[in-house]
């Protein structure tokens, strides 16, 4: 969550809307290793691609002794939908469906690789976040143009903002008094979201089981239903989710693009293949721990996805 003033990023650099220089790690002798791991809902409601790009949309490093990552489409505290979750659920100020449940996998396995990085000197797997260099952060308008036509699911037409506040002469960026309340509002900073592919789901950063093998659509944000402002609003820190149609024939009739679950992966057995791959890519890449890996796979099988 962003402040009234900068810094917002790890790295000491000149902010280009309010001019201030700093950085939250500007100690080297002393500074922390960190870890820092998002969800969709942090780009969405929390302005978190400024820890990434600028105020003017220009890049920004992420410093050695910093990580970070990303729980791609997932809600805010990792509330997901998919493998080893519930059915979706609801919220009574939210028009979609939303996630299931929430997972600890992701945290599970970093908390390993932060203790070997700390203890042993080992190098903890390197940054997975959605970056402007790669296309994996786009303006909002270009990821809800792409954004697929879900049938009787609410999109919002934007995000949560920021713009510099002002709030009189005699206050500045270390504090003083203030002579304007409410506040007066400065210039916006640029901000983007993560993109997503064809099914909703975020492109970029850690890809957990349940984007791997997806059983619907994450999102990290939900749209707020009619009796509780319009519906185009964010919903809090909620997100969505939508399950896949099981056939073609039940998606063709309900009008969904999204391809299901006998498309992905024709039947039980494919799905619990599917989820075996991930499962070890996810332990390669030390993202899960081999506890879970047979958790997951184990949990497949008995699971009656695309069971007759």
């Amino acid at each position: 969550m962003q402040v009234a003033y900068p810094p917002f990023a790890y790295a000491v650099m000149t902010d280009p809307i309010s001019g201030i220089t700093d950085g939250i790690l500007k100690r080297p002798a002393t500074d922390p290793v960190v870890f820092q791991l998002d969800t969709s809902s942090e780009f969405w409601q929390l302005q978190g691609s400024l820890t990434v790009v600028n105020g003017l949309g220009n890049p920004i490093p992420v410093p050695p002794n910093v990580r970070m990552y990303f729980n791609s489409s997932m809600a805010h505290g990792s509330a997901t939908g998919g493998v080893l979750i519930g059915p979706p659920g609801t919220n009574v100020l939210c028009a979609n469906p939303t996630p299931g449940g929430s997972i600890a996998d992701t945290h599970r396995a970093l908390l390993v690789a932060m203790d070997q990085w700390v203890d042993q000197g080992i190098e903890p797997p390197p940054s997975n976040y959605p970056r402007l260099e790669n296309g994996s952060l786009v303006p909002v308008a270009d990821y809800l143009a792409a954004f697929p036509a879900i049938p009787g699911i609410g999109k919002p037409v934007g995000f949560n903002t920021y713009e510099l506040l002002d709030f009189g002469p005699t206050f500045t960026s270390t504090g003083g008094i203030r002579t304007r309340e409410p506040p007066g509002i400065g210039p916006s900073y640029m901000m983007f979201v993560p993109r997503a592919d064809t099914d909703g789901l975020d492109i970029a950063g850690v890809r957990p089981m349940q984007i791997r093998v997806p059983l619907g659509t994450n999102t990290g944000w939900n749209v707020r239903n009619d009796a509780h402002r319009p519906q185009d609003s964010l919903c809090s820190l909620t997100g969505t989710y939508v399950p896949f149609a099981t056939s073609l024939a039940q998606r063709l009739a309900s009008g969904d693009p999204r391809p299901s679950l006998q498309e992905r992966y024709a039947d039980h057995g494919g799905f619990v293949y599917a989820v075996a791959v991930a499962a070890k890519q996810l332990v390669l890449a030390r993202f899960l721990l081999m506890e879970d890996f047979f958790k997951y796979v184990q949990g497949a099988a008995v699971s009656s996805v695309l069971l007759p």
